[in-house]
């Protein structure tokens, strides 16, 4: 087809970023041109793969790390937090930066949270498609999103109703957190919302396609999704994947196969006690052990470690993980991909979001368990841990899921639907290659 031009708007942690990195990429390679959409943090990570950046946000990054991520995953606050003090207020900003980059483009992909970018594809003649990263997202009625308590979970799972009670009561808690979207529209002369409804719900699903960019192991999609969503499967980014520096090669090669212990790209910055009870429970175990820190000023502060110990700032998720004996961490979308694919038995400890949902997929696949954030404590933590590194069960269902993973194909499939929906609009009208 005619190369076109894409804009992808994601609003989020590098959970939100990579997968789109790997599309984008994979778009390059097919002739187009894409421009990331995000926050300035990230615009490293978008040359690096090669892709144009620019920075569609007016939020800085914050200067106390940890203070912003514990507020951003207290278990009540955190989510209102998220959505209306940062990406809500953020939308005239945001699409200030957007709107020119879209004037001569061909198609807009957007996250959850990207509201500005929802409202561009709403309103100009491109094509627009967005994006589901994990199963929660799609708020089903039919296949609830689990909570992380146990007892609730399993009443609003008994029936479809119960379902339906969770998803309306949903709706109805969060609609203020977009007030400040539906006024920004009503400045441009837009209705409050989109004939589609709430951006955060069922408005940020866009009309010409729901890339549902998760794995089928985690679930299929839910009778109750939009009718024109399509699960791809994963789109993995790991440029990095095989590259393990020196001391920490030396480290997995000097002995038997850690745990490896993280809280990925965002949870990190508020994970201190995490590390410390990881420490003990490794201890308990008599396991050695692998902390990715996030930070050279938390790895400082957990000071003199064990013998078998080794904390780092950062590892590629990948390479590690295959070489640990089980991974412990807070169950981010991207994360418990990774872990899947790696083959190893996790503990999932969630903080907030998706992250509830994620790890129940996790047990339910039988590769698993969670724990609630809350009640990590090195002793539970052993326990569990020791149970499913002991199972014989877990490491062969394991191993299948693996390999079915990485067979999967979910990178290029996403690039075929915006291919296919940006010649869907091109032929629409033809004598402009714009549709009306």
């Amino acid at each position: 087809m005619k190369p076109g031009h894409v804009v992808i708007a994601t609003v989020g942690s590098q959970g939100d970023l990579f997968p789109f990195l790997a599309v984008g990429r994979e778009l390059v390679r097919r002739g187009h041109q894409v421009t990331v959409g995000a926050h300035g943090m990230h615009q490293q990570a978008v040359a690096a793969a090669g892709l144009e950046f620019i920075n569609a946000t007016g939020i800085a990054e914050p200067d106390d790390k940890a203070a912003f991520a514990a507020r951003a995953f207290h278990p009540v606050r955190g989510p209102r937090f998220v959505v209306r003090d940062l990406a809500a207020v953020d939308v005239a900003a945001s699409y200030a930066a957007l709107a020119p980059v879209c004037a001569g483009a061909d198609a807009i992909v957007t996250t959850t949270l990207a509201f500005a970018g929802q409202i561009l594809g709403e309103t100009r003649p491109l094509a627009w498609l967005s994006a589901v990263l994990s199963p929660s997202v799609f708020l089903s009625a039919d296949d609830p999103p689990a909570t992380g308590v146990a007892w609730f979970d399993r009443y609003v799972r008994a029936s479809s109703r119960r379902g339906a009670w969770l998803q309306r009561a949903a709706r109805v808690a969060t609609r203020s957190w977009t007030a400040p979207v539906r006024a920004f529209r009503q400045a441009l002369g837009l209705p409050p919302v989109s004939a589609w409804g709430d951006p955060f719900h069922r408005g940020q699903h866009a009309p010409g396609g729901v890339l549902a960019m998760y794995s089928p192991l985690l679930g299929a999609l839910p009778g109750d999704a939009p009718p024109q969503a399509l699960l791809t499967g994963w789109c993995r980014y790991a440029p990095d994947s095989g590259r393990l520096d020196e001391a920490l090669r030396a480290f997995l090669d000097a002995g038997t196969p850690p745990v490896v212990f993280t809280l990925g790209s965002a949870a990190v910055h508020a994970g201190e006690l995490f590390l410390r009870e990881s420490i003990q429970a490794a201890r308990s175990l008599g396991t050695r052990a692998v902390l990715l820190t996030g930070s050279p000023a938390l790895r400082e502060r957990l000071g003199r470690l064990p013998e078998g110990m080794l904390a780092v700032d950062y590892a590629p998720h990948g390479a590690l993980f295959e070489r640990g004996a089980a991974v412990v961490h807070h169950g981010g979308i991207g994360t418990t991909h990774e872990a899947l694919r790696a083959g190893r038995p996790a503990l999932v400890v969630p903080h907030g979001f998706d992250q509830f949902d994620n790890a129940e997929r996790v047990a339910r696949l039988g590769v698993g368990a969670s724990l609630r954030a809350g009640r990590y404590r090195a002793g539970r933590a052993a326990a569990l841990l020791g149970r499913l590194i002991d199972d014989r069960r877990v490491a062969g269902r394991a191993a299948q899921v693996s390999a079915t993973l990485r067979a999967e194909q979910g990178t290029s499939r996403t690039a075929d639907m915006i291919e296919d929906a940006i010649e869907r609009r091109r032929q629409s009208n033809p004598s402009t290659g714009w549709g009306t």
